[in-house]
């Protein structure tokens, strides 16, 4: 990738129309970005070289904090390096209310890598399947003890959103917790773009969620958001946190930035949901299955990778770059994967759905 990631993108330095990522809103290269990470390079250097236990925080990351509770409308914000870590990060903040976890086969690898974390007894249960959470949590807990729920809100490859309001009635009964990893809901689902939990309606104080700001927001690390005891824990009490280098400050001041925009402008939401349900009805004319959601992904799998991969290949040398993953809850030929922005055209969507018309 030669260029910010786009409607149009420079790929191998060719231009091509671009259907590839996660750059829903096309903040990566808004120029107020730039200019807002540019300015902190210049006045502050790459970053604080100290954790946040120590000299660590500066503007740029209290700005981000700042935004973060503007747009929830929460009391306080966790900001740290990386979206990966916000599971973690939940997991060990939260470590003392729950005996086990239970989480869904097909959770993202960031996931996978928390479950085993606070040296708590893991349990999996089948894919967006609340009746076999059901069964598991009956068969595996003990009397008296807590679950904790851990999942995607939004799965990444074909943009299926988690059951969680089913979720929440099976874990009522056990007094449980869910954890939400919402790296693809913020800033794209709900009324103002709170993530799944705001999309269902859904307000709990058994209910938690963390996010990714490299995604719809423009720029880059994890967060937490939520009630001051949870965040004060987090900030004293996990290692993931107190332990580890903040996002660099030139990066944090462009991420800050690229919130206050999606914050000032929820058109930008409107026109995504839009492009999303008019590429998903195009795509569902051409016999590819696409819900209804707006979550602005379709992802299908064909009969073998050679197959997908002269398609991937076919658009490409038509102008057009589409995704060929194969990546946890995909198949095992794996899955040609379109991604919309708010930022493509009417004229744009008809290319693609023009082309993919001819090669399918």
């Amino acid at each position: 990738m030669e260029s910010p990631p786009g409607a149009e993108t420079v790929l191998d330095g060719r231009r091509y129309l671009y259907f590839g990522g996660t750059g829903y809103f096309g903040l990566h290269g808004h120029p107020a970005v730039v200019r807002a990470g540019v300015r902190a390079f210049l006045k502050y250097g790459t970053h604080s070289a100290t954790s946040r236990a120590g000299f660590g925080t500066n503007p740029a990351l209290l700005e981000v904090e700042a935004r973060l509770r503007e747009f929830f409308r929460e009391d306080e914000a966790a900001y740290f390096g990386s979206g990966y870590l916000g599971s973690l990060v939940l997991a060990q903040a939260l470590a003392d209310r729950y005996d086990a976890v239970f989480m869904d086969e097909q959770a993202h690898f960031c996931i996978r890598d928390t479950a085993a974390s606070p040296g708590k007894p893991v349990f999996r249960f089948r894919h967006r399947d609340p009746e076999d959470l059901a069964i598991k949590l009956r068969r595996r807990l003990t009397a008296g003890q807590r679950p904790f729920l851990l999942t995607d809100g939004v799965f990444p490859v074909f943009g299926r959103i988690a059951p969680v309001p089913e979720y929440a009635e099976v874990m009522a009964a056990y007094d449980g917790l869910i954890g939400l990893d919402d790296a693809h809901g913020v800033g794209v689902l709900g009324a103002n773009g709170r993530g799944t939990l705001e999309h269902f309606g859904m307000k709990s104080p058994d209910l938690y969620f963390s996010g990714t700001l490299s995604k719809a927001f423009g720029g880059h690390g994890g967060f937490i958001v939520g009630k001051r005891r949870l965040i004060g824990r987090i900030r004293t009490a996990v290692g993931a946190y107190i332990g580890s280098t903040p996002t660099p400050t030139p990066i944090a001041a462009a991420t800050a930035k690229g919130i206050e925009i999606l914050l000032r402008h929820p058109e930008m939401r409107n026109r995504l949901r839009r492009n999303t349900a008019g590429l998903k009805k195009g795509l569902r004319s051409l016999g590819i299955e696409a819900d209804d959601t707006p979550v602005p992904i379709v992802a299908w799998s064909m009969r073998t990778e050679k197959e997908m991969r002269g398609i991937q290949k076919d658009l490409m040398r038509r102008g057009i770059a589409v995704a060929y993953l194969k990546y946890v809850g995909a198949p095992a030929a794996g899955v040609l994967r379109l991604t919309v922005f708010s930022t493509h055209t009417a004229g744009q969507i008809r290319r693609l759905l023009e082309e993919l018309a001819k090669i399918l």
